[in-house]
């Protein structure tokens, strides 16, 4: 206002105080909010996390086992919303006495940081929702005590896993927590969180993806020798993987002469460093040269830093060499979510006398069945993909009725699908009026969602083969080391059965391959360390592996 320049409005509030004190009252009680709608903007919480759970890591997200089916992080995918109340509303339901099972996975993972995704993790969670959903509705696994099922999170890189461990024990006894499943990939943070969990709680640790060779090894045992003495898994071992793998490799013709080994060196990471100690040594073979090249994956990186970025500087580098060796097979040592780097440098670099370059990886190379430049890659005709898988949908054919293993297959995949059985043309009978799942059956593609559910599977049977087991869960680690010999369990995956080191018997090992869409075809079944293992033992037969 230009001064001088009478204003009518001021005048009239100097002619009357009381309207002059409203006013400026007004004027405080805005500035005064404002000031506190601002500090509280910039000073909100980070994120809102439920009971059982914490917030931690950068960025935030909630750790601990989600007791009310809340949002790990703020900005969570919708379809992971929809699996948390999914499993909020089966929880609900379980009434009288119940055992809860707690799926323990990185549920936050960050892009570019972990080296799994959103879309990894969904048929993990789907499968255990099945598991649990036939334990509760149909008699595939007995009836009772009802099964209720918790999600916890150990975070991005499973830097959280102490804190989530120890909110697992805090409310075991409460929520009559009986086991704990998943783990996710073999990491130094998810032996530590097994170790942490059997030495504290006494209960089942089962496995589902979980095969670097040392996962069952306690880590407070200076020798290196002392098993954790709670933990099984129901997926073959990399050792397993790499037998499997050789099999392959020798049925091939014309015969494999040259083999290069890609080994990632990175430190702390049990699945890649055992898979390339395996490699090295059992893809021997008389008249066959075994290259091994070397390169070291990024232990920790910040988000949005760029780790494919930084390997392809290493793959780049590499590429000579690789020319140089001329490899009929290169069997990628690596975790799944880098080979899209190495493929998209070969193809994309100079060609040098291999016409299709053949990979062939270990079971994490599920995690690129969906990557962009490995379905480019494959599309070019420049490279052929395949993986010795942990499971596979199409791992027991489709010919009708097919064997006993054929049949748990496809009980599975009625329930996880809610369709009917693909041989029976019937629907489960289900007890009461339960809602059918339907769940996508393009979603068992990478085998995660069988193993998932076996593991759950193998959980819930322990917890009802014995009823003190409500009272002392810690129980049940002697009934799962019955479930061996003819006493097998039927699973998606193959039979269950458990030797005495916690490792699973009789488990088959996929070959598959990556199609051009994405889809996988198994090219063969192989057996690591037994014969075809598909039915119970029969009166007169031979009896099942570990008998």
């Amino acid at each position: 206002m230009t001064v001088g320049v009478h204003n009518p409005r001021l005048g009239g509030l100097r002619r009357h105080p009381v309207l002059s004190l409203a006013a400026a009252l007004v004027v405080l009680a805005g500035v005064v909010f404002g000031a506190r709608w601002t500090y509280d903007y910039f000073n909100r919480p980070a994120l809102s996390c439920g009971s059982g759970m914490t917030a931690a890591g950068s960025p935030p997200a909630c750790v601990g086992v989600n007791l009310e089916s809340v949002p790990f992080t703020k900005a969570e995918p919708e379809r992971m919303q929809k699996l948390e109340e999914m499993i909020k509303t089966s929880n609900a339901a379980v009434k009288g006495p119940s055992s809860s099972v707690v799926l323990l996975l990185d549920l936050s993972p960050v892009a570019d940081v972990d080296t799994l995704t959103y879309d990894s993790l969904y048929p993990n969670i789907e499968g255990a929702v099945t598991a649990v959903w036939r334990a509760n509705n149909t008699a595939a696994y007995g009836s009772t005590p009802g099964v209720k099922l918790y999600l916890a999170n150990m975070g991005s890189q499973y830097g959280a896993w102490k804190e989530t461990v120890a909110r697992i024990e805090k409310h075991a006894e409460a929520e009559h927590i009986s086991a704990v499943v998943g783990l996710g990939q073999s990491t130094e943070e998810t032996r530590q969180a097994a170790a942490a969990i059997s030495a504290k709680l006494h209960i089942p640790v089962i496995g589902s993806t979980v095969t670097g060779n040392s996962m069952n090894l306690d880590p407070t045992d200076p020798a290196g020798k002392r098993l954790i003495t709670d933990m099984f898994r129901v997926s073959p071992t990399n050792t397993d993987s790499v037998i499997a793998a050789n099999q392959y490799v020798a049925g091939l013709r014309p015969a494999v002469s040259s083999l290069a080994v890609v080994a990632d060196g990175v430190v702390g990471d049990d699945y890649t460093a055992t898979l390339a100690a395996e490699a090295k040594v059992r893809l021997q073979a008389p008249n066959r040269t075994v290259t091994v090249l070397p390169y070291t994956s990024p232990k920790s990186l910040p988000s949005g830093s760029g780790r494919k970025a930084y390997l392809i500087n290493q793959f780049n580098l590499m590429h000579a060499n690789l020319c140089q060796a001329q490899p009929s097979i290169v069997y990628f040592a690596g975790r799944g979510r880098d080979l899209g780097a190495f493929v998209e440098n070969w193809v994309q670099g100079s060609p040098c006398g291999i016409t299709q370059l053949h990979i062939l990886a270990g079971d994490d190379a599920s995690e690129a069945i969906h990557d962009d430049a490995v379905l480019k890659g494959v599309a070019s005709g420049r490279v052929a993909v395949a993986y010795t898988a942990l499971a596979s949908p199409d791992q027991w054919g489709t010919a009708c009725p097919g064997s006993d293993a054929k049949h748990n297959y496809d009980q599975f995949w009625a329930a996880y699908t809610g369709r009917p059985d693909p041989c029976t043309s019937q629907r489960l009978t289900t007890q009461g009026d339960a809602a059918a799942l339907a769940f996508d059956p393009a979603d068992l593609a990478n085998g995660q969602a069988m193993l998932t559910h076996d593991a759950t599977v193998a959980a819930i049977s322990a917890a009802r083969q014995d009823s003190a087991g409500l009272k002392n869960p810690g129980l049940e680690t002697g009934i799962l080391h019955q479930f061996y010999c003819a006493q097998m369990l039927p699973g998606a995956s193959g039979w269950l059965s458990f030797g005495t080191d916690g490792n699973p018997v009789g488990k088959p090992a996929p070959v598959v391959e990556i199609q051009p869409d994405g889809k996988t075809k198994t090219v063969s079944l192989t057996w690591p360390n037994s014969a075809p293992n598909l039915s119970l033992p029969q009166r007169g037969g031979t009896g099942a592996p570990g008998c």
